[in-house]
């Protein structure tokens, strides 16, 4: 796994220029010579944060959103000439018109607003031939009704509750007006999210911009919640004049101020939610939500297409943003078996690597425990048109993938050691698919790392041949002797931001390629590696406090050389007699110095800044953790420091504008130079030996290695000084593990949902309002975003020459096929 013929990330080069990839320029590789999943992607500057982790929270701010000057005639599908007519001579139309221009307050606008936009939506509704309503996708026969809903919340979000009080919303018409709950005003209640088909929010005089800003909001969540409308209109008004909104993967448009007089653009409105203009997909076929029997207005249940199967009973586990990739993730259970988890999101168009295609490659020589598998991905089509949006600034298409492994967040981690472990097992994987299948995954982070792993059926899989040892195997003292690999105690997961190292008989216009996508700087804020976050090498005396490499001792050192070698143990360990450290040496400049030879060194994104961030992960996740017997000792006393080093933690951010980078000064540096005892403060006193331990980490983590001349031999140093201090750790703690209470973390300052964070399973709640950065646009987005429209066909044979990847599919989801309806939660 690690030797000196390993592949390695390209140390910085004295000389040369660092390219950021902040200003904006696109160095997009056009040769045909190249390989497509090395096409560079579309350079942007590291944008805004990202919040695309939400579960909850404002909209963008529609009050900013710019005027789309070309909307009514480019976003709106003008209403068919017999019903306009009609309704131009109704004289309902006329006075409800005439009732809400002249409303004296905005509670006075409901009721004649509901009741126009109904009686317009009944009046086209009926004029359609019955031939185009096949055509169309409408979940019901009936027309779309408008329900006055501005005294009660709507329902049933799927993660969380954004407790959201649309005024006006618009459904079909059920069959069963029993269906329909009514407040004690008369007004409707409780009305869930995935009935709603359009959004209407009313103001008084004056607010129109307040107005703007909640119905995006309710654009923004009904998005997130519908995962079956690509796309979504919208409308705020007052009694003066009324605004259009229109919501894709591509972002929110909105329309000038139309008056109430102008019956055409009204009427345009209500005909495009029946039948939008083209390039306007509201519906996407291949997914349809359901309720159980007798039980309506309950949480949906979606039932998906994958690559021509059907897969029932989804429950919506994690949100993302819904402007940009709109990532969703659906969990479905089963009796006995792991549960099925599958991922759709939008692909932009230039994207360079591909998750499934970085899967693929990763499993092609066998299967990598720790790492997910994909069963089935696909381009999605509806009615066999691709569902893709697209203007002139990108082109996005709406893709999904089926997994075959299921993790459990961090938080409900059983005891300290099974953390430790889950934590050592992943940086083992990560070096490992580093070394053997140079991928690196640029955003470990507490998203993207999972616990107590369950493996899908594996009979007849082929898995990857030697195998490092994981934790369980160190800890016992002897290797398996299985041919299927011990599941390791972590998962890793997304490989969205994830990069390949290239070749070494590749073609230098491909190792150029591959040089410029590690510079970019792709992450998620909390965990991304200090050096990441600037694109740059920081210098300063706290960055020059270089340790050897942990050495092991006892019972520690025994078993690490029974599962690795002695070989392992001494490459990686520095001679107590000379001067290296982690293998490479200290410059003996200067400080002033220094810090000009690092401006002049190119940064690339180096193995160690993974391991840096699982290192902040695990810092974080083991701050909050909440011991089992807690009661016993007072937490009082540490709760300020506790929130203090919270603040720190939650409070890093990415700087975007060269003059931010020039000045930026991490929040997180300070706890890195923490002492033993000021580690301690901010923990619980019954873990602080946990404490210890992140100490002694941290100063492995702290120093800037690049800066090194020459700087460590082996890419995977970090990993392997983190490693050996877990398990120094776990083997002095071996019979007394600390227990913790799964899914509590200590209160710091502010409640969870606050943080932005719902505790749960991969495929039971959302997880962080935590900001990425990537390659980023001036919108709200993640590092992921430079992407790429492919059609993600069924990919060749494995290295077995006589079974294919769709084989090991088959093998890996056969039992699911038994009973689509079994194991529903």
């Amino acid at each position: 796994m690690s030797s000196n013929e390993q592949p390695r990330t390209p140390s910085p080069v004295l000389g040369q220029e660092a390219n950021v990839h902040a200003d904006g320029a696109s160095e997009t590789a056009q040769s045909s010579g190249m390989p497509s999943y090395l096409v560079d992607s579309p350079v942007k500057p590291a944008g805004l944060m990202s919040i695309s982790r939400k579960v909850v929270g404002a909209g963008p701010d529609a009050s900013s959103t710019d005027i789309d000057t070309a909307f009514l005639t480019s976003r709106l599908r003008p209403c068919p000439e017999k019903p306009y007519l009609k309704l131009s001579r109704d004289g309902k139309v006329a006075s409800y018109t005439e009732e809400i221009m002249n409303a004296p307050d905005e509670f006075s606008m409901y009721r004649p607003m509901a009741a126009l936009l109904t009686h317009i939506s009944k009046t086209i509704h009926g004029s359609i031939p019955v031939r185009d309503k096949r055509r169309l996708y409408l979940r019901s026969e009936r027309p779309i009704v408008f329900l006055d809903h501005h005294s009660c919340p709507i329902t049933r979000f799927p993660v969380g509750d954004p407790k959201e009080m649309p005024d006006i919303v618009g459904v079909f018409q059920p069959t069963d007006a029993r269906t329909l709950k009514i407040h004690t005003d008369g007004t409707y209640r409780e009305v869930p999210y995935h009935h709603i088909e359009t959004v209407v929010e009313a103001k008084y005089k004056g607010l129109q911009a307040e107005g703007r800003h909640q119905a995006s909001s309710y654009i923004h969540h009904i998005l997130q919640a519908r995962p079956d409308r690509p796309s979504y209109y919208g409308m705020s008004a007052t009694p003066d004049a009324f605004q259009l909104f229109y919501g894709s993967p591509l972002g929110l448009k909105a329309a000038a101020l139309v008056p109430w007089t102008d019956l055409k653009t009204l009427c345009a409105y209500v005909s495009s939610l029946y039948d939008p203009p083209d390039g306007h997909i509201l519906h996407d076929r291949t997914i349809t939500w359901s309720e159980p029997p007798n039980q309506p207005n309950s949480p949906a249940l979606w039932d998906l297409t994958v690559d021509g199967e059907k897969y029932y009973g989804a429950r919506i586990i994690f949100l993302g943003y819904p402007f940009g990739r709109r990532t969703t993730v659906f969990r479905i259970t089963r009796l006995n078996l792991p549960p099925v988890v599958i991922k759709e999101f939008y692909l932009e168009d230039g994207r360079r690597y591909e998750e499934v295609d970085l899967l693929d490659h990763i499993h092609e020589e066998g299967y990598v425990p720790g790492v997910v598998r994909v069963f089935a991905s696909e381009t999605v089509e509806s009615d066999g048109t691709q569902i893709t949006f697209s203007d002139t600034a990108e082109t996005r298409t709406k893709q999904r993938i089926v997994f075959g492994d299921f993790g459990v967040d961090l938080e409900y981690a059983k005891t300290v050691n099974d953390l430790l472990m889950a934590v050592y097992d992943v940086l083992e994987i990560h070096r490992t698919v580093a070394s053997r299948r140079e991928v690196l995954h640029r955003d470990m982070s507490i998203f993207n790392i999972m616990m107590y792993p369950q493996r899908s059926p594996s009979e007849g899989v082929k898995w990857m041949e030697d195998v490092p040892p994981l934790i369980d195997e160190v800890l016992a003292g002897r290797l398996s002797d299985s041919d299927i690999p011990p599941i390791p105690r972590g998962l890793m997961i997304d490989y969205d931001h994830s990069a390949l190292l290239g070749h070494a008989k590749a073609a230098p216009r491909v190792h150029a390629a591959i040089r410029r996508e590690l510079k970019h700087r792709t992450g998620t804020r909390t965990y991304i590696a200090r050096a990441v976050t600037i694109a740059a090498f920081p210098c300063n005396l706290e960055h020059l406090g270089y340790l050897p490499m942990p050495t092991l001792g006892g019972k520690a050192k025994e078993l690490y050389i029974q599962a690795y070698g002695q070989g392992r143990y001494d490459q990686y360990t520095d001679d107590p007699q000379g001067f290296t450290r982690h293998g490479g040496l200290p410059r003996r400049e200067t400080l002033k110095d220094l810090r000009k030879i690092a401006k002049t060194m190119s940064f690339f994104h180096r193995w160690e800044y993974d391991a840096e961030s699982v290192f902040w992960t695990m810092y974080a996740v083991l701050l909050r953790a909440q011991p089992r017997n807690a009661e016993e000792v007072p937490d009082v006393a540490i709760s300020l420091n506790l929130q203090t080093v919270w603040g720190k933690l939650k409070a890093h951010t990415i700087p975007d504008a060269p003059g931010e980078l020039a000045s930026y000064n991490d929040s997180r540096q300070h706890l890195l130079g923490f002492d033993e005892d000021q580690f301690a403060a901010a923990f619980h006193p019954l873990m602080k030996d946990v404490a210890t331990l992140l100490q002694r980490i941290a100063e492995q983590v702290s120093p800037t290695y690049a800066l090194m001349d020459p700087p460590p031999p082996f890419d995977d140093h970090l990993h392997e000084a983190m490693q050996r201090l877990i398990l120094e750790y776990l083997v002095d703690h071996e019979q007394n593990p600390i227990p913790l209470v799964p899914g509590v973390v200590r209160w710091a300052g502010t409640d969870l949902k606050k943080d932005g964070r719902e505790l749960g399973t991969y495929g039971s709640h959302m997880q962080d309002l935590t900001a990425e950065t990537g390659t980023g646009s001036k919108r709200p987005r993640t590092g992921d975003e430079s992407s790429s429209r492919r059609v993600l066909p069924k990919r060749g044979a494995t290295n077995d020459p006589d079974r294919s990847r769709e084989d090991d599919a088959r093998i890996l989801r056969g039992l699911w096929k038994d009973d689509p309806r079994r194991g529903r939660d």
